[in-house]
């Protein structure tokens, strides 16, 4: 409520300065950019991979029975190391962190003889990366995509420095709304190659590298995760004269957005494997690195 509260005394002072000083410049830009690392999930798609609820029969060094936990998500990089260990039985296609275009549109004014005033809309989407695949003998037992959006609309007022009669210099902080989130999707059939390998009489150090998948195998799962809220963020840039009245601009805008968001479950194996309706911390912020146009009105 304290967030919230401090939220809207930031627009309402944003109107303020975009309502005074009429004599001051005003702008309408719109940027392309790029945010990496979506979700922050790139640690648990490439070596971290997720944890199961529950647990599959192991044996020590010293013959003793014990227990290990299984994986709804295999790292990719335990993927990419049973590729390497069977030489050619697993097959794998890894393509890493995901990675989203950010689309922004927004409009500026000036107040006073440095400061500056400005609303955005962000949107982003996922291009690049969260995708991961693995085959046995060509059965495709491992067949996992990443997917996020986030939609992103901050106030910023800061400072604004000249640094020649055509460029400039800005940094600024303010509050932001956001609304999104990112789902996970597909079939982890780890164990289901396991029995194979069992009954084809291979060796159990064969069969027991995928011996921790899902159990039941969860097919077809497709969990997704959304959030809403407010956030801080902060913005620095630089913007140089083009023509009369239009600038281009880089900057970078770092959002704090995140919150704690819960999903369901569509398989038995998900269901199995973590919960019915789990929960998870989503990270819809990062840093957005931007280039655009801003046009003086």
């Amino acid at each position: 409520m304290k967030l919230l509260r401090i939220s809207k005394v930031s627009f309402v002072l944003t109107v303020l300065f975009f309502s005074v000083n009429l004599s001051a410049k005003s702008y309408a830009f719109g940027s392309l950019g790029m945010q990496f690392d979506l979700g922050q999930l790139g640690g648990t798609i490439t070596k971290d991979g997720l944890d199961a609820a529950n647990y599959y029969p192991v044996t020590a060094t010293d013959g003793s029975p014990g227990v290990a936990t299984r994986k709804l998500i295999l790292a990719e990089n335990r993927l990419q190391a049973l590729e390497n260990t069977t030489v050619g039985l697993i097959n794998v296609k890894a393509n890493g962190a995901m990675s989203g275009l950010v689309l922004s549109a927004g409009y500026e004014r000036e107040f006073g003889k440095y400061f500056f005033a400005r609303i955005a809309a962000n949107y982003t989407r996922k291009i690049i990366g969260g995708d991961t695949e693995a085959k046995a003998l060509g059965f495709k037992f491992y067949d996992i995509t990443w997917d996020y959006n986030a939609v992103q609309i901050p106030l910023n007022v800061g400072i604004k420095i000249s640094v020649t009669e055509d460029a400039a210099v800005y940094i600024g902080g303010g509050l932001h709304y956001y609304k999104g989130g990112w789902s996970v999707a597909g079939s982890n059939l780890s164990e289901t190659v396991q029995n194979g390998m069992d009954l084809l009489g291979l060796p159990s150090t064969l069969s027991n590298l995928v011996a921790d998948g899902t159990s039941p195998p969860a097919i077809w799962e497709d969990v997704r995760f959304n959030v809403s809220g407010f956030a801080p963020n902060w913005i620095v840039g630089a913007q140089a004269r083009v023509t009369e009245k239009g600038h281009i601009f880089l900057e970078a805008e770092t959002l704090f957005s995140a919150k704690l968001g819960t999903g369901h479950t569509q398989s038995v194996g998900g269901i199995a494997s973590i919960a019915p309706s789990p929960s998870y911390p989503i990270v819809l912020g990062g840093t957005q690195y931007r280039v655009g146009y801003k046009h003086e009105l």
